[in-house]
C-alpha cells in the first residue's frame, strides 16, 4: 500500500512538473509569435524552426520529465485536497511566470541581434528552444543524482540537435538558420540561463509559500 501511495505521488509530481514545462514553453512560443513584430521582429520564427522546437523540448525530454524519480519529501506531504486542479497549489501561477520571462529574455535577445546586425531569427531560435531545456533542469526536484541521469542526457541530446540546426548544411537549409557568431552566441546563452534560473526561483518561491501556509 505504501508503495502504491509513493508510486501514485510519483506519476502525479512528474504529470505537474509536465504540465507546468509545456504550456509555459507553449504560451512562451505564442507571445514570441504575437510581440515579435511589435518589436521590430517581422516573422520571429518559420514554420519549420517552431517543429524543430516541439521536437526537440516534448519529444525525449517529455518522455524523461515522466520517468523522474520520486520527491524525497513525496511520503511526509499530508494528502492533497480531493477537489484540488492538477495545476492548482501555484502550478498555474509558476507557468505564467516561466511563459513571461523566457518570452522577455528571448525577445530581448532577438532585438539586440537584429540593432548588432546579427542573424537575429537564429538567435531567438536557439534563445526559445535552449531556454525551454534549461526549465526541465531547473523544474527538477533533485538537480544532480546518479540515480536518474535520463533527462539530463535527454536535455544533453536535445541541445546537440538544437545546435546541428545551426551548423549541419542539411538541416540548415530545411529549418532556414545561420551561424550565429560569438556575439549571438553571447546573447543566446544569456536567454538561456534565464529559464533554468527562473525555474529554480520560482520553484523555491512557490515552495516556501506552501511550507508558509502550511505552517498557518
Amino acid at each position: 500500500m505504501v508503495a502504491a501511495v509513493e508510486e501514485g505521488r510519483r506519476v502525479y509530481d512528474n504529470i505537474r512538473r509536465f504540465l507546468v514545462y509545456g504550456l509555459a514553453g507553449g504560451t512562451a512560443e505564442i507571445l514570441v509569435m504575437l510581440a515579435g513584430p511589435l518589436l521590430g521582429l517581422p516573422l520571429p520564427l518559420r514554420a519549420g524552426q517552431i517543429l524543430w522546437i516541439n521536437l526537440l523540448t516534448h519529444g525525449l525530454t517529455g518522455v524523461a520529465m515522466g520517468a523522474g524519480l520520486v520527491a524525497p519529501d513525496a511520503m511526509r506531504r499530508p494528502p492533497r485536497p480531493s477537489g484540488q486542479h492538477i495545476l492548482g497549489a501555484g502550478a498555474r501561477q509558476r507557468l505564467l511566470v516561466l511563459a513571461a520571462v523566457v518570452t522577455a529574455v528571448c525577445l530581448a535577445a532577438g532585438v539586440v541581434a537584429r540593432a548588432w546586425d546579427l542573424p537575429w531569427q537564429s538567435v531567438l531560435f536557439l534563445s526559445l528552444l535552449g531556454a525551454q531545456l534549461d526549465v526541465v533542469l531547473g523544474l527538477r526536484t533533485r538537480l544532480l543524482t546518479r540515480q536518474d541521469l535520463f533527462l539530463p542526457l535527454a536535455v544533453l541530446a536535445s541541445a546537440l540537435l538544437a545546435v546541428a540546426a545551426l551548423y549541419v548544411p542539411p538541416l540548415r537549409s530545411v529549418l532556414e538558420t545561420d551561424p550565429r557568431g560569438r556575439s549571438g552566441a553571447a546573447l543566446a546563452a544569456a536567454a538561456v540561463m534565464s529559464g533554468y534560473l527562473a525555474a529554480r526561483l520560482t520553484r523555491n518561491a512557490f515552495a516556501e509559500m506552501k511550507t508558509a501556509k502550511a505552517k498557518s
